[in-house]
This record gives C-alpha cells, structure tokens and sequence, in this order.
C-alpha cells in the first residue's frame, strides 16, 4: 500500500503560472521585504544521507509526515497512553492492564495509534498521489528507532518542488551572501523565492482584511487576511486547513502541530528561522518546525520580541476522524483530515504561564490595560480603565476625570505599567495617544473596534450574564457598584461607570480571543481601582494645617521618574527599590513595590511598621531563618491561578484544551502533578515561617507581625488562617513521594466518593468471584479462573471432573489435562467487572481535576495566608536593608502637625539612600517648615550635589513613611502627603512638547494641588526660556510657594532671585559650598579650579562656576578663557546699570557715591 509524503500534501500548491510574481505582504508579525530579490531561485542544497544528526537549537528533525499523510488505514488496536520518545510503548490490550497504565503514569490517556513523529495524523489515502520509498515504521518501532531515511524519490511533473526533507542547510549570514547578492538586506526570507511570495492576495497593493478592505480603509483590521476561495480549494486538504486558520490570525505566528511537531510554513516559517534559528526544509514553500516539548521555549522567544503566539493542537484521533468521516454523506478530501483547533493565544499581556508556557522570568506584574476616553472639553478627559495580570487573574476596574496634563494616566501608567493597551479605534484623543507613546512607548498597543470589540457598557454586562462566568450567576460585589440601581437584572451600568464596565467588556473580548476568559473571568476576582489622590482628597483639599487622615502618600508619575523610585533610564539599577529589595518571595517583591509607589501617610500606621522593622531587626537569627523558609517558596498566586485552569472549575466543557491531543502527556501530566505538590509544599513552608514566627514572644509586641503570623482562633487574634486542617487533607489524600516519582494521583480512601465507590463495586465483585470459585471447587477439585480481557473468569477444570458436568457450562476451551468452560454466572460477573472497571477509568480520568477543584474551592484561606506572609516578607526586606546599611541610622521620629505645630522636616546628617557604600559619601543635614523658614532657596556651583540634595531629601522622607530606617543621624518630621518634583531638563520629541513647556506643566501641578503638607522640589525653574521670563516665572512661583507654606527646596542660578528674597521670612538661603581657585594671575581671563564639597552651608553662593563645569566637560581652554573675559564684561554692564537706576530712584546720594 502506498504512502502519502509531505510533500504531496502541503505542496500541492498553485504554480508560477497561475499567480503572478509579486511582493510579499507587508506583515505586521514579520515586517518582510516585499520583493524576490533575485531571479535565478536559490539551488535546492544537495542531498544528504538521513543519519546525520541536527541538535534542537537552530536545527530540526530531518523528515516528518505532513498532516495529511495519515490516511492509511491501519489494523484496530487497543487504546493505550503515549509516553517519552524515549520509552517503549505498553503493547497491553487487556481492560486490566489499562487500568494498571493508568495507575502507573497518569490519570490520563491518549490514543494507542496517535502519530509519533514521523507517522500521520490518520487522514484517508485517497488523495495520496505519490508513494515514498519505504514503509512507515510501526509507533513501536519509533520508540526504538527514531531515524529514518529520507525520500530521495522525485514527485511527479506537475509539481514544481521536491520532497521538503530536514537535511536543508541552514540559512546564515554567509550562506545568504552567497546565494544571492540582494539578500545583504538581512532578511531570511528574501533568499528564496518562496511559493507564497508569488501569491496575487498577498501583494501588497492587492492585500485585504478578512472582510475585503484595504490597508487605507480607516476599519482595516490587520488581524485578518482575505483569502480567495479558489486558491483554497486548490490546496491539499491540510494546507487548506492553515490557511482557514491563518486568514483569520494573520497577525499572530501559528504553531501548527502535525504529529508530535510543531509547524511553521510560508511567512511564520521565515519569522521562525529568523528568531528562533530554525531550518528550513526543502521545498517551493517555506517550512520548518520543533518537537511537541520545546513549545515554551520557543514560543515564550517570540512573545518577548513582541510577537503573537496561536497553538494549534489536534483535537480528534485518526480513529475519531474515520468514524467522523462515516457519518457524512458525500464527505469530500478535505473532510478527511484530523481536526485542528486554536487552543490558545498568547501575547505579552495574555500571559497565563502554564504546563506547556513555562515559568515567568519576572516576579513583578505583567498588565493588559483597556483604556476608554471621553473629553470633558478640549483639555479635560474622562477616562475609563480595567486592567489584569492575566498569571494571576485579579481585574482592576475603575473611571475618573482627569486635568489638562492627564495626571491621573500618567500616575496609573507608572504605578501599574502595562505590557500591552487596548484602545478604541478612533476614539482617543491626540493628547492620550501622545501619553501612549511616550510614557509607555515599548508597550504593545492594539486598536479595537469600537461596539464589535470594544465592547458598549450594557454589551458587556450582557455578554457576561450570558456566558455564565460567575458562579451561580451571582455578579461579585465589586462589580455590582459600577451596575445602575434602577436595573434589576444588572444589565445597566451607572452612567458614571459606563466606560469603566466598557473597557471590562474590551478585555473579555481580547481574552475570548485568547480562549483565557471563562478561565480568569469565573475566578470571579475583582477590584476597585481609584486614583490615589482621589482616595487622598482629604488631604489635598485642605489649605490649612489639619491632622493627616488619608492613608497613602501621593506619589504621581512625574515624582516617581524624577525621584528614580521604582525605576530610571537604564533599568531597576540605582532606584529605591533596587535598594531595598531584600524580599524572599515574588509575591513580597510586589507588594514591597506598591509600598514604594503608595507610601503611608497615617502616623499610627507609620509608627507600627517601624515597630515591626525594629523587632525583626532585633532578632536577625529569626530573621535569617524565616527567610530560608520563605526562599524557597514558588510564586503561589501565579501557581494557583494555574492550578485553578486546570481544576474542574477552570475551562468551560466546550474549551478545545479539553479535546487536544498532546504526545507528551505523561510528561505533562506528571509536572501538573509536580506542581500541585510544589503548592502545598509551598503552603506548607508558610505555615511553618507563621510558627516560627509565633514561638518568638518577642514578636508579639508588633501588631502587624501579630496580625500577619497569629492564628484567628490562638490568643493573639491574629489574621493568619490556620492551614494544616486543609494541608493535612491533601497531604492524606494521595502519596505524595509515590506521585513525584511516578507523575500520578491515586486517592486514598475517602478522598473522592465516586473512586471509592467503584473500588467498592470491584470489590464486591471479586469477593463474589472468589465465593463462586470455592463452590465450584467443592464440586470438581482444583478449579480456578483463567483468559485475559473479555475471556477473563473462565473456569479451568480437569478432564477427570469434567465428565458429569452439568450443560449449563458451555465450553470455551481445552488444554492438556483441562478444559475451559463459561457459565452464565461467570459471564454476568464479567459483565459487571468490565463495567465497573470502565467506571474506574472514567473516575481516575477526571480524577486530577475534581482534586484540583476542592483546592481552588479553599481561595480565600490560601489568599490570605499568601497575603500575610507577603506582609512579613516585605517587612522583613526593610529589616534586611537596614542590617544592610553602614553608619549611622535611624527610626525617623513623626510629629503630628496642627494649629501648634507647622510641617517640618528635619534630617541630621542624612545619605542618600540608593547607593550601597556609602564610606565615601558626604551628609548632610536638611531642615525646612518647623521653627525655620519653609522653603529653602538653594545655590551653588554645576555639579555641586544641588538635585543630589533635593532627591536625598525626597527619598529618605518615602523610605521614612513606607516604615524603614533611614540612613541618617537623626531625623524628625510631619507626615508628607504629596511629593512633587520638578527636575531635570527633559523634552519630549513624540509629543512636541519643549522642555520649558513640560517645566511649566510641572510647575502648573505644584501650584494647583500644593497643601501646606506637602514637599517641593523646584529645581531650576526657568531654564528653558529666556533669561528675563525664566527669571520672572521663578521669582512669582516662589512668592506663591512661601504663601502657601509648603515645605520647599528651590534651587536656582538666577542670582537675582536670592537679592530678592533675601531678607524675607519664609524663605532662607542656603548653597552646596565649594573652593575656588585660580590658576592664572591676569584679571581678564582668569579661570577658576573648583573643587565641590558636597556640603549644605547656610547663604548664598557668589557664583554658579559654570566654566567650571565646561573645563570638565573638556571644552578647549582658549574657548574657556574668552568666555570668562565676555561674561566680566556682562557682569560689569548689569552692575553699572543697576547703580545708575540706583542713582536716579534714591534719596540718599551720599550713600550712593559712598557705594562707588
């Protein structure tokens, strides 16, 4: 009988002549030239025997059957599991030893004649065309021999191609140069004049969406392609089958499994040589692929470089799809193919990091942002939001009003920085678009259609109601605020949350896409998002000096980037929270990093996590112990979002993971086995830091640490739920080293009612079978059962006692000296054993599930032990860094401000608090409000440690109210509520906005939301403008600042400034002092040798020492020198005509000539 090739199938495409030679589509996944560089076609590399090896990176298995090679009838055989290529396959046909399969290696099994890797997919050889040279060998054989020749054979004349076989050379720098001189654009692809390169829909003139429009069309969706029909009809059954599913993800990479690979062909297979170093097989078409394992290496690869990821599994046996090709009536050759379904997309912001994905490499959030706008008037916004860490499965949902500068978007962007933004085609503004693209500019954005994909309010309720995500219909309390009062049915949304519940509609829709939503939404986790100076606005609205009640600092975006907290131009490296950082969990790290973004402002809540700080810092061997426990703790809320998709309440029925055909499923069945087991271990180990915890009596002193480690029901009413009754069911539910080992669960008694009672109905059974036996024995001597499967319970009786047997017992069977008889009894018990054990079967198949779903049953005792301990270990990383510091420290000391106590900071030789030795590093004492001036008009030279000061300053009062030590002496303060900066020169070429146009924006938010609470750091304000403006824009901001009594640090080189506010009360004058020297004894021309001191003196200082400063910078000294002499001369002019306006506005001339 013939066998179907690779090539047959998946060449059989369209020649030259039919489709013009034409440019390749212009892809937004690829980003492809768009001609066929030369015109003489690459040679085809020569042949090559099949022994030779090619590893899994940058090369790929020499030859496999395409998709549709499968259709060759094969004999029947038994259902059996796969296991590793590198195991031999169980040959058991018995029920019994399926049973045994089954307890030995998974609670799952996949079809005995699944294709290995170089086998079909079961599709009818009808359409076969060419046979190969050699027979296929048997799963069996596979197992033994992985190898196989190529075939070498040459198809028949009407194809253009030869057979694509693995041994292709690889395409490189080198071997492009070579083979064409075009391909020094560095494109891969652009070597071979690939088949679909000559494909008419692709050009890039002719190219369409899904629904026939083009690239101009302001509705153009990229994510579809338009598809001829005939040129569909004109493809073998499985290629027909990529392009049905490519059309309509023709922005996504499809990972096409065929056997136990996965596949690239045309456009994808380019993309896959590019960035993954794959090899192209031989062939018209481009084409590569990678083995079923190495799918999350692989594909994680590309979601890093941005792209999107579409796994299509097989979702129906070749058995599955003989007995679907019965049922139709004039079923065609493309009927008889196996099914292929997309079992999930996975981009940057859909992450959900499961068996096949891999781990995260990152323990901080990854969001998907949908993003809604509405304009108040031409510079105002309102703006709806929702965002998700898909690993984890917690929506926010939130909509508020934004100013001018879209403040409030830009504190959200920072605070929760999204990997990738959903938005309404057409709807925002250009003010928002400008904020995407500068504030997260490397993160994906994606245009939705608004009402189709961006879902309206009352679409989006409605669509959640009916795909019934939430437990009994029941709509979660946090989303039942944004839904009106006046519906009953909860279809309505409120009007001032319509575009908040619009955007929870847009990431359904992305997520339905994906095929995650059923997964995440019926989760069920949701939470209010509110801007934190909303949550704050008792503070912000006060202008006098009231007690502190908001809960949080407000640190908006501009503050967070100045200030370097959570992040800077090159990275995590020198920020805040790189300092501090000492957390042993990746669920600390991220809270630690909302403790940074969100810092207390209640003194009572301040006070408490010092006291915690300090007792852990005590007792650093409990300190030291809690941590090792706690390090090898997994990432748990990632891990049981996990475990939640794969327990029974995770996927709906109809999800086609349910259906796909995985060859490695013991593998992958036995790491879902291995990470429920690291869960518990993990919950297990925060158990015990909670005792450890607890057994210390020196830590009840901490109410925090109390609240964290202590049990509800023990004496010191803490919060910790108490998790050894849960632990102690799973941990007798199943051996545990039995499942490591082998990668199964087999429940002990009483763990799941339905395996016990089919292990009690097999029971009931046998004991029947043995009381048969002994009867018959009693009748006939030695008797007992014999056969295998269906011929099971037959019973083996000597020929002396089988003379007067009865007629009831009809014969089955002979051997020497027996023979072998059925009765109506034994053929009843076997009928009942057979079903039974096919009960068992089913019960163990779904068996991991039902186990995993009474886990996800317990969320809110796992949720708040994860929540504790991420309490204590962030608590525990602010010990760390102050056992880290060298020097002085200390417990920063809170006043409460009022009527009798005005805002004050006071910092006594204080450090910055980023760097990691600090031996070398000059304090400084700060002090502004309180009994001195408020504002702080600071000078001195370039480079003196000016914006240093001002950042020491911010940082250690953040570092103070997150509830750490600080690297001070000594420090004293009033709780701050807002910081705001306004540092650096910066411009913004996206947005066209100049640097003094971005400084007065700053400005603008100090004046308009300033309390006398909060701090300022004004650092020279001005400087984008002319010398007169910036000058006079400085002087009315710092009149403004001293009225308002906020504590400010204001540096400048406008000395002007400092003769104006000399003498008034509310500001004082300070400078980074310095020594000058000079190293020429001329007057005209003298330049000056600076040497910074780094430290805070009290007065104003002469000079900025600006030439300073270019003689560093290595500026040439002739140039140097004739600047000094040209800004003599200036200062010569101001001078004198600031005397003669003097002369003619003073009443006291003596004193006048007295000056000369």
């Amino acid at each position: 009988m013939s066998k179907n090739t690779l090539y047959n199938y998946f060449t059989k495409s369209p020649g030259p002549a039919k489709f013009e030679n034409s440019g390749q589509p212009r892809t937004p996944l690829a980003n492809q030239n768009a001609k066929t560089h030369s015109k003489t076609p690459a040679k085809t590399p020569a042949k090559t025997p099949s022994k030779t090896k090619t590893p899994l990176k940058g090369k790929t298995p020499k030859s496999r059957a395409s998709p549709d090679e499968n259709l060759e009838k094969t004999p029947k055989t038994s259902r059996k599991r796969i296991i590793n290529e590198e195991d031999l396959m169980d040959q058991s046909t018995d029920t019994e030893d399926i049973l045994d399969n089954l307890e030995d290696s998974a609670d799952e099994f996949v079809p005995e004649n699944e294709p290995s890797d170089d086998s079909s997919d079961g599709e009818d050889a009808v359409v076969s065309e060419e046979p190969t040279t050699e027979e296929e060998e048997s799963p069996v054989a596979q197992g033994k021999k992985r190898k196989r020749a190529v075939n070498d054979r040459r198809p028949s004349k009407r194809f253009a191609a030869k057979l694509p076989s693995r041994n292709s050379v690889k395409v490189d720098a080198a071997s492009a140069t070579s083979t064409s001189q075009s391909s020094q654009e560095n494109s891969v692809g652009d070597v071979y004049n690939w088949s679909y390169l000559k494909y008419d829909f692709l050009k890039p003139d002719k190219i369409k969406d899904g629904k026939g429009r083009r690239p101009n069309d302001p509705n153009y969706d990229p994510r579809t392609l338009y598809v001829p029909s005939d040129f569909l009809k004109s493809l073998t059954p499985g290629m027909r089958q990529w392009w049905e599913l490519k059309r309509n993800h023709y922005d996504c990479i499809l990972f096409f499994k065929v056997g136990k690979f996965y596949e690239f062909y045309h456009m994808d297979a380019v993309t896959g040589v590019k960035e993954l170093s794959l090899t192209f097989m031989k062939g018209e078409y481009a084409h590569c692929g990678f083995p079923e394992i190495a799918y999350g290496r692989f594909a994680a690869n590309l979601v890093d470089k941005g792209y999107k990821v579409v796994r299509v599994e097989q979702t129906e046996t070749p058995e599955m799809m003989a007995e679907r090709v019965k049922k139709i009536h004039g079923a065609t050759k493309f009927d008889k193919v196996v099914c292929r379904e997309v079992c999930q997309m996975t981009t940057k912001g859909t992450r959900v990091f499961s068996i096949n994905d891999g781990e995260a490499k990152e323990a901080q959030f990854s969001y998907l942002l949908a993003i809604a706008e509405k304009e108040i008037d031409s510079t105002k916004s309102s703006y709806g939001i929702c965002f998700v860490d898909t690993s984890i499965g917690t929506f926010h949902i939130g909509q508020f009003n934004d100013d001018r500068h879209s403040s409030r978007l830009r504190t959200l962007l920072a605070t929760y920085p999204p990997v990738q933004v959903l938005f309404e085609r057409n709807r925002l503004s250009k003010r928002t678009h400008q904020i995407l693209n500068t504030v997260v500019a490397s993160t994906l954005k994606e245009a939705l259609t608004p009402e189709s994909e961006f879902w309206t309010s009352s679409n989006s309720l409605l669509k959640l109601a009916e795909k019934k995500y939430f437990q009994d219909g029941v709509t979660p309390e946090p989303l039942k605020s944004f839904i009106g009062e006046v519906d009953s049915l909860g279809l309505t949304a409120s009007q001032e949350s319509e575009m908040a519940v619009s955007c929870l509609g847009a990431i359904t829709w992305f997520l339905t896409r994906a095929l995650l939503d059923h997964q995440l939404l019926s989760m069920a986790h949701f939470e209010i998002y509110t801007p934190i100076d909303v949550a704050s606005v008792s503070i912000s609205s006060e202008k006098t000096l009231p007690r502190i009640t908001a809960r949080n600092m407000i640190l908006d975006a501009v503050s967070l980037k100045n200030l370097n907290v959570i992040e800077n131009n090159t990275g995590l490296q020198g920020t805040l929270l790189h300092r501090i950082d000492h957390c042993s969990t990746p669920f600390g790290k991220r809270l630690l990093r909302q403790w940074l973004c969100s810092p207390l402002a209640n003194t009572k809540s301040i006070e408490a996590r010092q006291q915690a700080v300090r007792l852990l810092k005590e007792n650093s061997t409990l300190l030291s112990t809690v941590s090792d426990v706690l390090s090898k703790v997994p990432d748990l809320e990632r891990m049981f979002s996990r475990i939640y998709a794969q327990s029974s309440k995770g996927l709906s029925e109809s999800h086609p993971e349910n259906r796909a055909v995985m060859f490695e499923e013991k593998i992958y069945s036995k790491r879902k086995i291995m990470e429920f087991i690291s869960i518990l271990k993990g919950f297990q180990a925060l158990q015990k830091a909670a005792e450890l915890v607890q057994d210390c009596d020196e830590m009840n002193e901490s109410e925090i640490i109390v609240n964290v480690t202590h049990f509800p029901t023990g004496i010191n009413n803490g919060g910790f739920p108490d998790l050894r009754k849960h632990l102690n069911f799973f941990n007798e539910a199943f051996d545990h080293e039995e499942a490591e080992k082998e990668g199964r669960i087999i429940p002990s008694r009483g763990v799941d009612a339905e395996y016990d009672s089919a292990i009690e109905t097999l029971n009931e059974i046998k004991q029947e079978l043995d009381s048969y036996l002994k009867e018959q024995c009693k009748k006939f001597g030695k008797v007992s059962y014999v056969g295998k499967d269906k011929n099971r319970f037959q019973l083996e009786i000597p020929d002396s006692a089988a003379k007067n047997i009865s007629s009831e017992y009809e014969l089955s069977g002979q051997r020497k000296g027996f023979k072998k008889y059925h009765t109506p009894t034994t053929k009843a018990l076997l009928e009942r054993q057979i079903a039974a054990e096919e009960v068992k079967i089913s019960v163990l198949l779904d068996l991991r599930k039902r186990l995993f779903g009474k886990f996800v049953e317990r969320y809110t005792c796992w949720h708040n032990a994860i929540e504790c301990m991420a309490t204590l270990d962030a608590l525990m990383s602010l010990a760390k860094y102050c056992l880290s510091i060298e020097g002085d420290l200390c417990v920063p000391v809170f006043k409460e401000a009022g009527s009798f106590q005005k805002p004050y900071v006071k910092i006594t030789n204080g450090k910055y608090p980023c760097i990691t030795c600090q031996d070398n590093y000059i304090p400084n004492d700060t002090e502004v409000g309180g009994n001195v001036a408020s504002i702080m008009l600071l000078t001195g030279p370039n480079m003196g440690g000016k914006s240093t000061l001002m950042r020491q300053a911010a940082l250690l009062i953040i570092l103070a109210q997150v509830g750490s030590f600080v690297p001070a002496e000594a420090m004293e303060l009033t709780s701050v509520d807002r910081i705001f900066t306004r540092i650096g020169a910066n411009d913004d070429i996206m947005s066209g906005d100049s640097t003094f146009y971005l400084e007065m924006c700053e400005a603008s938010a100090i004046l308009n939301y300033a309390t006398a609470h909060s701090l300022v750091l004004v650092d020279e304000l001005g400087r984008g403008t002319s010398t007169y403006d910036g000058t006079a824009i400085a002087d009315a901001v710092l009149h403004e600042l001293c009225r308002m009594g906020c504590r400010t640090i204001f540096s400048t080189h406008y000395h002007t400034l400092v003769d104006s506010f000399r003498n008034c009360d509310g500001i004082m004058l300070a400078h980074m002092s310095c020594m000058a020297e000079s190293d020429d004894d001329t007057e005209e021309g003298k330049e000056e040798m600076v040497t910074f001191l780094y430290k805070l003196s009290t007065g104003a200082c002469p000079k900025s020492f600006g030439f300073n400063a270019a003689r560093l910078a290595g500026v040439p000294s002739h140039i140097i020198k004739v600047g000094i002499g040209k800004a003599r001369l200036l200062e010569e002019e101001a001078r004198n005509r600031k005397l003669f306006r003097a002369l003619f506005t003073s009443e006291q001339p003596r004193q006048i000539i007295a000056s000369l």
